[in-house]
């Protein structure tokens, strides 16, 4: 009952010309899900019929079961299916990302892998050549008539198998994000006329921030070598 009574007082607000960030602030409701309901109950700021009547209207007829709604309503053909067998926020989800810019979504895209590249920065840091880590892998217990025993086997991670292990992923990770800048910047290029400022700024800004992070691994990489060199000389 609580998100039906939301979606009327949501609704009516609507209706008295407010906007979606302001209705969302007065409920307390993400902005993302007054937007949903906006775009498939099909609210009109002079509509006088309620969002509930819209979303019959709009449907298949009564009793037919294999129309999917009005004749040439595309947007049912296409998520009829779905939104019948998928949790409704799911189906939200879906109905938001189709009105989505395809460049947008790739843009989404872009910003997660950047994001899980620099929190690898924190999780993967070896702090010298001397940062072992000593892992737990199993325990045996082992009985006798007088008393009893747990055997632990422990995996030994050493700096240079740590790091280098970083420096692959974070390799891999840096060809992925390339990757999908280059097909942005194609994208871009290709819908030049039609982009916004936002769109042809923003790539340029996280292009500068991946050429710091590369420029500081390559130079962490160098260091560590000449420590490795350096250490090998002096137990020499």
């Amino acid at each position: 009952m609580g998100e039906v009574n939301n979606k009327e007082i949501a609704y009516e607000l609507f209706k008295q010309g407010k906007k979606l960030i302001e209705i969302s602030k007065e409920l307390n409701i993400p902005e993302g899900t007054i937007r949903s309901w906006k775009n498939r109950y099909k609210w009109e700021c002079n509509a006088t019929d309620n969002a509930t009547l819209q979303k019959r209207n709009r449907g298949a007829p009564k009793g037919n079961k294999n129309a999917t709604g009005p004749p040439g309503n595309k947007n049912a053909e296409k998520h009829g299916f779905f939104s019948k067998w998928l949790p409704e926020e799911t189906a939200e989800i879906m109905n938001s990302i189709s009105k989505l810019d395809p460049l947008d979504i790739l843009w989404s895209n872009i910003t997660i892998q950047y994001a899980a590249i620099i929190r690898a920065q924190h999780i993967m840091h070896v702090k010298d050549q001397g940062d072992l880590t000593k892992v737990l892998k199993r325990q045996k217990r082992s009985d006798s008539d007088t008393s009893s025993s747990w055997e632990d086997e422990y995996e030994l991670q050493f700096s240079w198998d740590k790091h280098a292990t970083f420096l692959n992923a974070q390799s891999r990770a840096m060809k992925t994000l390339e990757g999908m800048l280059k097909q942005y910047d194609e994208m871009l290029h290709k819908n030049w006329e039609s982009a916004s400022e936002e769109q042809k700024l923003r790539i340029k800004k996280l292009e500068a921030e991946i050429s710091k992070i590369t420029e500081n691994e390559s130079r962490t990489s160098t260091i560590t070598i000449i420590d490795d060199i350096e250490g090998d000389e002096h137990e020499d």
